[in-house]
């Protein structure tokens, strides 16, 4: 939670810059809250016993590892329990697991963590972390409110409602399961905290939003419909209220976080005339978020469940195409045997024995024949003339002689 949610600034100062030295920090800002956290409490709030066990978280700045404080509602009065290895917000109460619900974004050895993890918190500070919020999508470094209602805890992010299944039986554990958003956003816009009234089971916040003293509202987890129910005038606007408790008879058990300079603690009654009272006062406070009332005494240790790891699915195989149907082969004949030789066909024939081939001699040299031309054959002709004329003549002469 925000000091003063950035309103109110000429009446509080904001946290100086911090070296990077957080546990050094954590350390003195402890010691700081308990020797200046003295609380001047009404008459009213000292005759009034109250049955309600309640904690608060507080941080000095962002990403400053938590402690954790046990609270006595009746004054406001805090006593330390434990500084913590994680940096938390958000807290809450699961009668389920029987353990208080934080969100950590940032543990003692890693800053800032990849993903927000849900932590289980229990009366000594002794810390179980269930592991990371299934939403890699975003980080939660910004979440300032958280309740838990069955199996759900509800996260305010800036103008979002976040719901988170912390069922470990369940297959949606630690996954976001619904997102709304607070409508009207002036009203919802300055929840720092809020809790469930475990007389009508409705979530109930003061809202410190516009002009005026700090408004009592509903919330609508279904719908984010924030409803103004009334608005006392004791009830300071202007700063936040960073840690809220619902007890068991109907009272709104209320930090605001820097009023003039001083954190004041209130008793608001849910009902009737919505009387509120200041029952005390200290020094202002930056990161605080607060719940309760826890059952005494709360459940061992051991029998908080711790869900196995979850695994990563791996990715879907890409949609692969049906491979192309591929025609059968064609049927092969079967082989027939010979048909047996007919009697009528001609009676194989001795094959005469093959002479042994010769050496081949070696290729003589011949001379290319010339082309004949028009003029040899023109010869020719003329030599085959004569010829005949000479046998035409001498057959005449031997005619001649008979």
């Amino acid at each position: 939670m925000r000091l003063n949610d950035g309103r109110n600034t000429r009446l509080s100062q904001r946290a100086a810059p911090l070296r990077w030295r957080p546990d050094l920090v954590a350390l003195s800002t402890t010691a700081s809250l308990l020797a200046l956290f003295t609380l001047a409490t009404s008459p009213v709030a000292q005759a009034a016993p109250v049955n309600c066990e309640a904690f608060q978280v507080r941080a000095s700045a962002r990403g400053v590892l938590s402690t954790l404080y046990r609270v006595d509602v009746s004054t406001g009065g805090v006593t330390t329990v434990a500084g913590l290895d994680y940096a938390v917000n958000a807290l809450g109460y699961s009668t389920a697991l029987g353990r208080l619900v934080a969100l950590s974004t940032r543990t003692r050895h890693e800053w800032p963590l990849h993903q927000a993890h849900v932590v289980l918190l229990d009366k000594q500070g002794v810390a179980t972390d269930m592991g990371a919020i299934r939403a890699p999508w975003y980080k939660f470094d910004d979440v300032s409110a958280g309740a838990v209602v069955g199996n759900l805890f509800y996260l305010r992010d800036n103008e979002k409602l976040h719901a988170v299944n912390i069922d470990p039986a369940s297959p949606q554990y630690l996954a976001i399961v619904s997102s709304v958003r607070l409508e009207p956003g002036w009203l919802g816009s300055s929840l720092d905290d809020f809790a469930v009234n475990p007389v009508d089971g409705r979530l109930y916040g003061l809202s410190s939003e516009g002009h005026g003293p700090g408004k009592v509202v509903t919330i609508d987890p279904a719908s984010g419909a924030v409803t103004k129910v009334a608005a006392p005038e004791v009830l300071p606007g202007g700063s936040t209220y960073g840690a809220v408790v619902a007890g068991p008879t109907g009272t709104l058990y209320a930090l605001n976080n820097g009023f003039l300079n001083r954190s004041r603690f209130f008793h608001v009654a849910l009902g009737g005339a919505y009387a509120a009272t200041e029952v005390g006062s200290g020094v202002p406070v930056g990161f605080v978020d607060g719940a309760g009332c826890l059952p005494a005494p709360m459940p061992p240790r051991s029998n908080v469940p711790i869900p196995p790891a979850q695994p990563v699915p791996p990715p879907a195989p890409k949609p692969q195409a049906p491979p192309a149907a591929v025609p059968p082969p064609a049927a092969t004949p079967a082989l027939q045997p010979p048909a047996p030789p007919s009697s009528s066909a001609t009676p194989p024939q001795p094959v005469a024995p093959r002479a042994p081939m010769k050496r081949p001699e070696p290729r003589r040299a011949v001379a290319a024949a010339s082309e004949p031309t028009a003029l040899t054959k023109t010869r020719k002709w003329a030599i085959a003339t004569i010829v005949l004329v000479l046998l035409g003549a001498s057959g005449a002469a031997s005619r001649a002689r008979r």
